[in-house]
């Protein structure tokens, strides 16, 4: 082979080479950063509260965290048991879970806390209490939903627990048990109050469950300590107020505050229950 040829293949060679260098750094020094939550509404309206958060913050910080929709719970749950993103908004049960499994980093929280009661009908009264739901039918939304993993989490023996009848909406689960279909259900507290107000008389109380910790924002592990940070102080800065604006509203015009992993721990246990968790 002629030195001309053999220099312009060694040549070609180290270009490929210095080419693909390049991607692999580029691809190190650009990584994505997906942003998820629970399904929970349709893809238009959590694209407008969501992906606005995610505009925001990728304004803010500089790093590339961009919204993706989940259209399903089988499809989250498993994304959340694989930790697939780098910054979620969920409930105390997913990130106590991430948190003890993961290491994942716990930021910032809408204030107060998740209250939920039990419920039952006026008219019968023959729960009196928790454990009088054992081989009872309770009205609620299928796990993961977070009242119910709640009330779950009271029943320790399998073989000796209430068992579910599916809900869609709680305007349902008032109406199935005014007419008997089930013997209590498990609603937060808010909604309580307002049911109670739309069906006067129809509803009460067996019991109030301990208080949870509320949602928040919370990041992998994989996220840099540096990007946590900014991220942190962007959400409670006058601009991650006005983007999270939506998302209060939402959840009753809360605002935000700095929020630690201790205070999430104890909630892992409420995913025990679930398969794969």
């Amino acid at each position: 082979m002629s030195t001309a040829k053999t220099g312009l293949r060694r040549w070609a060679v180290a270009i490929s080479m210095g080419l693909s260098c390049a991607t692999a750094a580029a691809t190190v020094r650009t990584p994505a950063y997906p942003f998820i939550v629970p399904p929970r509404q349709a893809q238009a309206r959590e694209k407008a509260v969501y992906g606005r958060i995610a505009q925001y913050l990728k304004k803010a910080t500089g790093a590339p965290i961009t919204f993706h929709y989940v259209s399903n719970w089988l499809t989250y749950m498993a994304d959340v048991h694989a930790n697939k993103a780098a910054l979620y908004f969920d409930g105390p049960s997913f990130i106590g879970w991430r948190i003890a499994h993961y290491h994942d980093h716990v930021l910032v929280a809408l204030t107060g806390s998740l209250t939920f009661v039990v419920v039952g009908s006026t008219h019968d009264t023959r729960i009196q209490r928790v454990r009088n739901l054992i081989g009872r039918g309770v009205c609620t939304f299928s796990p993961p939903n977070l009242g119910t993993l709640t009330l779950d989490s009271r029943f320790r023996n399998p073989s000796r627990q209430p068992f579910t009848i599916p809900i869609h909406s709680f305007t349902q689960q008032v109406r199935d048990l005014i007419a008997g279909k089930c013997d209590a259900g498990i609603q937060p507290l808010p909604v309580y109050l307002r049911m109670a107000h739309r069906f006067p008389g129809k509803l009460r109380i067996i019991t109030k469950l301990p208080p949870l910790p509320n949602q928040a924002f919370s990041v992998s592990a994989g996220v840099p300590k540096a990007l946590r940070r900014k991220i942190t102080s962007a959400l409670l800065s006058p601009g991650g107020s006005a983007a999270t604006l939506p998302l209060r509203a939402m959840f009753g015009h809360k605002t935000l505050i700095r929020v630690h992993n201790k205070t999430y721990t104890a909630d892992a246990k409420l995913l025990n229950g679930m398969a794969g968790f």
